[in-house]
């Protein structure tokens, strides 16, 4: 079956809602864990508004059918200092590992942040995570630093790298 990525419609609020539930409670991953992300559709309507509403953020949706399987969210500085340095949130259903998606969401960030000014693209990802290290770097990302001990998932402390992809101007 064929999956679509594009941004995402505020009419996308209650799929993209169960997503990231689903996701939240599938990988340790994440920084949610389940039991405290609170969102419900109408908080999920105003999140996807305020993406729409800035130029330097995208909120991304990769759908199989009218079942949302990976979303991106990439938010801009908001100072003018930082306007150019957008953060970067991934995540793909576990059922849909290893088909693309991910790198399919990154790529079309990054060619949009190539045209609206974007220079710098960051992320943090757990130094266990090998898969998307591993993808990050295949897209050109590099390690940054190692941010120790930044989470606590399942009651032990977790090191992150913090990655970045400097775009050409």
């Amino acid at each position: 079956m064929t999956v679509d990525v594009r941004c995402a419609e505020v009419d996308d609020a209650e799929a993209l809602l169960a997503f990231r539930r689903r996701l939240f409670g599938e990988t340790n991953f994440m920084l949610f864990e389940p039991a405290e992300f609170k969102s419900t559709p109408d908080d999920e309507r105003k999140f996807i508004e305020r993406f729409a509403q800035r130029d330097n953020y995208r909120l991304l949706v990769a759908c199989e059918a009218a079942e949302v399987v990976g979303f991106l969210a990439a938010m801009g500085g908001e100072r003018n200092r930082n306007r150019h340095s957008v953060l970067v949130a991934l995540g793909v259903a576990k059922s849909h590992w290893s088909r693309g998606i991910a790198g399919r969401l990154l790529d079309d960030v990054i060619a949009w942040g190539a045209t609206v000014g974007i220079r710098r693209l960051e992320l943090t990802v757990h130094v266990t995570n090998v898969r998307a290290v591993g993808l990050y770097l295949r897209k050109g990302f590099e390690v940054e630093g190692r941010r120790r001990s930044s989470l606590c998932v399942d009651g032990q402390f977790v090191d992150e790298y913090l990655m970045s992809l400097i775009l050409d101007a």
